[in-house]
């Protein structure tokens, strides 16, 4: 069975990566996947830090959902852009991904505790058009890299601002369950 942790990133619960990370989810799940989607915005919990004790950094509320991470096949980051990036709650998770590596993950050439193969989805909404934002995977290439994500998909929405806004979008609503389902079945369930 194809297991799925989503992270929603954005601030505004119903919002349009909610929506569309959902439809991904939902889309998965209706063909054998098992998904848990964790809305960080309910969340509290802090930053990486190298004195932190848990498996994971600190012991706070993001600690279950890096297990589910660690443990899932997709891994699904939804956000909307804010300030020229994904949100700062999603930023400061992904932070904490750093926890993922081995001591000596700078010349371990296995450097992430994480099985390779992993597939990383980015679900980005903006209010912007086309032109803008989209390199955010390859920005964020290098550690996904090290990480261990060998795969990474993009489903995207823009000129979306308004809540709902994004089920009017038909090709970012095919693209999510297009993937999904070929996620899934390429995983055989």
């Amino acid at each position: 069975m194809t297991r799925i942790a989503c992270l929603l990133g954005s601030p505004r619960p119903g919002g349009n990566s909610d929506l569309l990370a959902g439809r991904f989810c939902e889309t998965a799940e209706s063909h054998g996947a098992a998904s848990r989607c964790h809305a960080l915005r309910d969340l509290r919990f802090q930053g990486y830090s190298e004195t932190d004790s848990g498996p994971y950094g600190p012991d706070d509320d993001l600690a279950p959902v890096l297990a589910d991470v660690k443990e899932a096949d997709v891994v699904v980051m939804a956000t909307p852009i804010y300030f020229c990036n994904m949100t700062g709650l999603l930023k400061q998770a992904f932070d904490r991904f750093f926890g993922f590596f081995k001591p000596d993950y700078v010349t371990n050439p296995e450097p992430s505790i994480l099985d390779r193969g992993k597939t990383l989805v980015l679900v980005q909404v903006q209010g912007e058009g086309p032109e803008r934002y989209d390199d955010l995977l390859g920005h964020y290439g290098p550690a996904l890299d090290k990480l261990g994500f060998a795969r990474r998909e993009l489903i995207r929405s823009c000129g979306v601002r308004a809540a709902g806004d994004v089920l009017n979008d038909k090709a970012a609503l095919e693209r999510a369950d297009m993937l999904a389902t070929g996620l899934v079945r390429a995983q055989g369930g």
